[in-house]
């Protein structure tokens, strides 16, 4: 109780942050659907390693699976979320003691509190894993200024779990090799981190190759890439290769689709390359089509440059957008939105062996289906569409946390230098690889909140000890 007390107000919003979690779980029984849900399913009922994206969330779907409830995986959610918020207060009382407490407080609102963290957190979706195994990595990182060779093994160790859970977490592991070395963590410290890292993605990497034929985490970097370059390129400028010429899209540039649906819509070239029929998602990312399309992309980039760097910058500059969401009109699922309407989900075959409906059945041991109840559900679709963190707020601290960190030395500048790099790095790298979208930068809130909390830290005065005064008995003198 004492400890409730010294920290009244962070208890106040954690015990806020339960409640709503918990009318999520009351108003929404089942998760919110998305279409890479079915996927995780699918590869979680026949584990493998999977050649669209690396099958780390698989994993823990199916860790999770004797439990036969999708309720459990959002419920075990939900606790990263509020761990991650718990992880990040602990830290800014560490690490910027000179911080008041009830700025440190306002820090984590956005990662307890925030209607899309709660919703992400109750979707079949990496998102939050993914947020909470770098966040995990980021808080041993900088537990202390000096960090020791275990400590160093198991960041290392957080960071490749995140890799392997969304392959974005790739630029991640250069950035935290490069903090070790500015922060003299020792060469033994340094070559711990590395062996641990290259022993699990290696050791995927093998896995991968005895399914697929080739070493690899996934197998869909070139297809993602031409993907990216589909908005801007011009076939007039960048001259492909006879092969490659049916990968040129037609048209105009003004009005094409975003990059995703190059790949997913059913008239993608992707299904016209002669000798390759597509009737499931990881036909799309067959060795060669992959490789066809990755020499594609990058004959695009060499040629048009300044178109690429013109998206990759009009794209990450949609991450400044104040508003956040779907337009309005009935919402079953595939929308980041909680769901107004209920109803069946669809069936087909996403992984080879089994539908849609069988894997979910499988999975839950009964049927699943798009429902909620009412008044809960009511409340957090309303809470959603007030209670975030708007892009403008984020870019704004975002802006300022990079100018303090370029201005700051010792200590302080190392301590904010790397999550504000993980960060930047977690908001760039999509935009520049994949496409823009909203969820992706996600895991940068938790991590801004620490390069931003310890950055202002330092400029406040040492707040002096405040000690009781001594009394004197009288009888004494």
């Amino acid at each position: 109780m004492r400890l409730v007390r010294r920290h009244w107000l962070f208890a106040g919003v954690l015990t806020l942050a339960v409640a709503v979690r918990a009318v999520t779980m009351i108003g929404y029984p089942q998760p919110v659907w998305f279409e890479d849900s079915f996927d995780y399913v699918g590869v979680a009922e026949r584990m493998q390693p999977y050649p669209i994206r690396p099958s780390g969330y698989s994993f823990v779907l199916w860790l999770t699976r004797p439990l036969h409830s999708f309720a459990a995986v959002t419920a075990l959610q939900h606790l990263m979320g509020l761990a991650m918020g718990v992880m990040l207060y602990l830290l800014i009382r560490r690490r910027a003691p000179r911080l008041a407490k009830p700025w440190a407080v306002l820090v984590v609102c956005p990662v307890l509190l925030d209607g899309y963290q709660i919703f992400f957190e109750h979707t079949i979706l990496s998102d939050v894993l993914f947020s909470f195994l770098v966040t995990t990595a980021t808080t041993i990182t900088l537990w202390t200024p000096r960090i020791s060779l275990v400590r160093a093994a198991l960041a290392a160790l957080f960071i490749a779990a995140a890799v392997l859970t969304r392959s974005t977490g790739l630029v991640l592991l250069p950035l935290l090799a490069g903090y070790l070395l500015i922060n003299r963590a020792g060469w033994r410290a340094l070559g711990a981190a590395s062996a641990v890292a290259a022993l699990c993605l290696g050791g995927y990497a093998l896995w991968y190759d005895a399914w697929h034929g080739s070493p690899a985490l996934n197998g869909g970097s070139g297809v993602w890439l031409w993907a990216r370059t589909m908005p801007i390129a011009d076939c007039t400028r960048t001259v492909p290769r006879a092969d490659e010429a049916i990968l040129c899209p037609s048209g105009p540039r003004e009005g094409r689709p975003s990059s995703p649906a190059f790949i997913w819509s059913p008239w993608s070239p992707l299904r016209k390359i002669p000798g390759h029929a597509i009737t499931m998602r990881p036909d799309l990312f067959h060795p060669q089509i992959d490789d066809l399309a990755g020499r594609f992309a990058r004959r695009v980039i060499l040629s048009q440059p300044l178109d690429y760097l013109g998206l990759v910058a009009k794209d990450a500059a949609r991450t400044l957008a104040w508003g956040r969401g779907p337009d309005p009109g009935p919402i079953f699922y595939n929308r980041y939105a909680f769901p107004n309407a209920a109803g069946p989900l669809p069936d087909g075959v996403r992984i080879a062996g089994g539908t849609i409906q069988h894997d979910l059945r499988a999975y839950e041991q009964g049927a699943v289906a798009i429902r909620f109840d009412e008044p809960m559900a009511g409340i957090m679709r309303g809470y959603l569409s007030y209670v975030y963190l708007p892009g403008t707020v984020f870019g704004l601290l975002l802006g300022y946390t990079a100018v303090r960190a370029v201005r700051r030395r010792g200590e302080t500048g190392k301590a904010v230098a790397l999550p504000l790099a993980f960060a930047v790095a977690l908001v760039i790298a999509p935009v520049v690889v994949a496409a823009y979208d909203s969820r992706y930068w996600l895991p940068a809130v938790p991590l801004l909140g620490m390069a931003a909390a310890i950055s202002f830290a330092d400029r406040l005065p040492v707040r002096p000890l405040v000690r009781p005064a001594v009394r004197v008995d009288a009888s004494m003198s």
